[in-house]
């Protein structure tokens, strides 16, 4: 076996492992892990819990005295007997009087002038707004870049379209001009500006 030994290094190193696993064993023997005090655990661990289950109770403690004081406030507010002289009284009624006279002209003023201002709103809606000018414009420039990479019959059914809706929209202007409340003109203008900007907006997406 020494022979062997001495011949195989693996067999030794082997050897000297279980050898060093036997010294260290035997070495350990006089050293004992000391058992945990269980009492003590559970003491900690009860505490522990006593002192969570303290903290939730005085919290619903104080949520219930802030509600009370709430609902006490609220009882006596309307449990009290309001006690008023006839002057006293005399003047409430007076005041309720006055606020809702001053209501009722404050509204009614509202409403005036809300009716007022509708045909100064309806005359001004025949005339392109500034944000109606800008989708225009920003449309018309989108089909211009575009239009360079069109085919000639698309341009020219383009250009017919346009120039049919243009048309209507100067013939329904110049009505307008004539004739203010002319709802039919006033119709016609709004469905051809509408039809003109369906048209660039489709045709600036080609």
């Amino acid at each position: 076996m020494s022979t062997h030994l001495d011949e195989c290094l693996g067999c030794a190193c082997v050897r000297d492992e279980i050898r060093a696993i036997v010294t260290a064993a035997a070495e350990s023997r006089e050293h004992f892990i000391a058992p945990p005090n269980e009492r003590a655990l559970w003491l900690r661990v009860r505490n522990t819990l006593e002192a969570e289950l303290g903290a939730q109770q005085r919290a619903v403690a104080t949520g219930s005295s802030v509600g009370n004081v709430r609902e006490n406030f609220l009882s006596r507010l309307m449990n009290k007997r309001w006690a008023l002289s006839l002057p006293q009284l005399t003047a409430a009624v007076v005041a309720i009087v006055v606020g809702v006279a001053v209501v009722t002209t404050v509204g009614v003023q509202r409403l005036t002038a809300n009716e007022a201002v509708k045909p100064e709103t309806a005359r001004g809606a025949r005339n392109l707004n500034p944000e109606q000018r800008v989708a225009f414009e920003y449309l018309m420039q989108r089909v211009e870049e575009r239009k360079s990479r069109w085919h000639p019959r698309m341009r020219e059914a383009f250009d017919r379209n346009l120039g049919v809706i243009d048309a209507t929209v100067s013939d329904s202007l110049k009505e307008l001009n004539e004739s203010p409340h002319d709802e039919i003109s006033e119709e016609a203008l709004n469905a051809a500006l509408r039809d003109k900007m369906e048209l660039l907006r489709e045709f600036s997406e080609l």
